[in-house]
């Protein structure tokens, strides 16, 4: 019997996105090895962030917002991550500062 040189559709769908799991899992390596947070980490975190800040007393909806002040509490909420990843058994990121200040960067500033 001869050897199939194709996939069916399903199968190139299925190796397709085994390729893109590949693909994710190696750039997501990358970051973690540069200490550069992954996009949704770090969304997380400016969004627990924002939540932190405005909800510290009653007057947080009505004085002015110190970005500053919001970008150290993103920061916090990152390391407040790493410290759940290491109850949880797991190993934390060790986030490089300059990698953080780009994503932060690119995240913020860069229009979507």
């Amino acid at each position: 019997m001869a050897k199939r040189l194709t996939l069916t559709p399903e199968e190139r769908a299925a190796h397709e996105r085994a390729l893109s799991r590949r693909r994710k899992a190696e750039e997501r390596e990358r970051r973690r090895d540069a200490g550069r947070p992954e996009p949704v980490v770090l969304d997380r975190a400016i969004g627990d962030a924002l939540r932190s800040y405005l909800s510290r007393d009653d007057r947080s909806l009505t004085r002015p917002l110190d970005p500053a002040a919001l970008l150290r509490t993103v920061r916090d909420h990152l390391l407040l991550r790493n410290v759940k990843l290491e109850r949880a058994g797991r190993e934390p990121v060790v986030y490089d500062p300059l990698q953080v200040v780009e994503a932060l960067k690119e995240r913020l500033l860069t229009p979507g």
